[in-house]
C-alpha cells in the first residue's frame, strides 16, 4: 500500500485492516515513516487472510481534514445533511 502526505503536515499513519471474516487489526507506524521520502510511504500487509477494507485514521486521531480518501476500496462521503435528514 501507497501512502501519500498530500498537505504536508507531518503526522503518524494509523491504519486499520478489515478482512473478510469481519475481525479487524489495526497498525500504527510513527511520524518517522516520513524520513525516507517526504510524499509518499510504503508498507507491505502480509496476511493470511484476505483483505477487504483498509481505513486510514479510523478513529479520527489525526489532523487529516480530507478524510474522503482515507478508504479503500473508495467509499462515498455521507453528508451530514442526509444523516439530520434520516433522523
Amino acid at each position: 500500500v501507497e501512502f501519500e502526505k498530500p498537505g504536508g503536515m507531518i503526522m503518524p499513519i494509523i491504519v486499520e485492516l478489515q478482512f473478510e471474516d469481519g475481525t479487524t487489526e489495526t497498525q500504527k507506524f510513527p511520524a518517522q515513516i516520513w524520513r525516507m521520502n517526504n510524499d509518499t510511504a510504503k508498507r507491505v500487509f502480509a496476511t493470511e487472510k484476505k483483505i477487504v477494507k483498509i481505513q486510514l485514521d479510523p478513529k479520527l486521531e489525526t489532523a487529516d481534514i480530507d478524510v474522503e480518501n482515507n478508504t479503500w476500496p473508495k467509499e462515498e462521503a455521507k453528508s451530514k445533511f442526509d444523516e439530520l435528514e434520516k433522523k
